[in-house]
């Protein structure tokens, strides 16, 4: 039901845009701040239902012997790797203008890599429907910021799927899960002491680097776009775009203050291992993390 009205929705929006050919005015400032991404065309259910599918069966074909929360880690790694992955890739092989308002909280431009975004976005989309249903059928999984996180992400990036309006700096926000690698890793590895802490000083690093430095570097970005995007809108009578980029706003929004309870989380965690570490011998230290893990 929620498919077939932003479908609904996404179809108005790109019929409004055709109708634009005929009045070449409106055509340009509609093109200005929707862009021409993701099309009509782009099989955007069947991608998502083959992500849900193949994430599911990386969890299912696992040894039953590990448990279900480990399973849920692997996976995530997976779609985490994937994520930056194709992130990277744009960076190294994409012309970059994020002041470019249809090229930030638009769908982007034809003709370019902006295209292919949808391809992950729809993998990414299918990951965190996949994720949830695992949270709901595994309670050792369920984890309520995760689960609120989840249902925020997959979401938005579904409206921007079939709408276009905040398409593009989904994408860019993927680039966030390069902090998710390393805190999987330290949970999946917590019997290896060594290789514990190192995950976690990996993970506090690239928490900081790509969750809120980078993610609020895209996040000035898109809040600069947002005022000039509504006013293009206005122009060209485009009031249902200019609820959606509020409601993406908000969204977005939500996910910083996630981050920002997450960094709470980690400073208060980080102080309280310090205090640890000053109380034991390096001996005595290494026996207080065996019986902790």
């Amino acid at each position: 039901m929620v498919c077939a009205l932003l479908f609904f929705i996404g179809q108005h929006i790109n019929k409004q845009s055709c109708f634009g050919l005929k009045m070449s005015f409106d055509e340009e400032i509609r093109f200005q701040y929707l862009g021409r991404n993701p099309s009509l065309h782009a099989p955007v259910l069947s991608l998502i239902a083959c992500s849900i599918i193949f994430n599911s069966i990386i969890f299912y074909i696992l040894p039953s012997t590990i448990t279900p929360l480990k399973k849920s880690y692997i996976v995530s790694t997976v779609h985490a790797l994937a994520s930056v992955l194709a992130a990277t890739l744009f960076y190294l092989f994409s012309t970059i203008n994020l002041k470019q308002v249809n090229r930030i909280v638009g769908g982007g431009i034809l003709a370019t890599h902006d295209e292919k975004m949808v391809y992950s976005l729809c993998y990414s989309c299918g990951y965190f429907i996949y994720d949830i249903i695992i949270m709901l059928l595994f309670k050792s999984v369920r984890n309520r910021s995760a689960l609120i996180h989840h249902v925020i992400i997959a979401s938005s990036v579904l409206a921007g799927l079939y709408t276009g309006i905040g398409h593009s700096c989904h994408f860019f926000f993927l680039m966030e899960e390069l902090s998710t690698i390393p805190l999987n890793l330290k949970t999946l590895w917590n019997s290896t002491v060594r290789l514990h802490k190192s995950f976690n000083v990996l993970f506090i690093a690239s928490f900081l680097f790509s969750r809120l430095i980078y993610g609020t570097i895209i996040f000035l970005y898109i809040f600069r776009a947002i005022p000039i995007f509504i006013q293009m809108a206005s122009r060209a009578h485009d009031y249902i775009s200019i609820v959606i980029i509020f409601i993406q706003g908000i969204l977005c929004i939500l996910t910083r203050i996630l981050n920002v309870y997450w960094t709470i989380l980690i400073v208060r965690k980080t102080f309280s291992m310090l205090q640890v570490n000053q109380r034991y011998t390096p001996m005595q230290q290494k026996e207080h993390d065996q019986k902790t893990q």
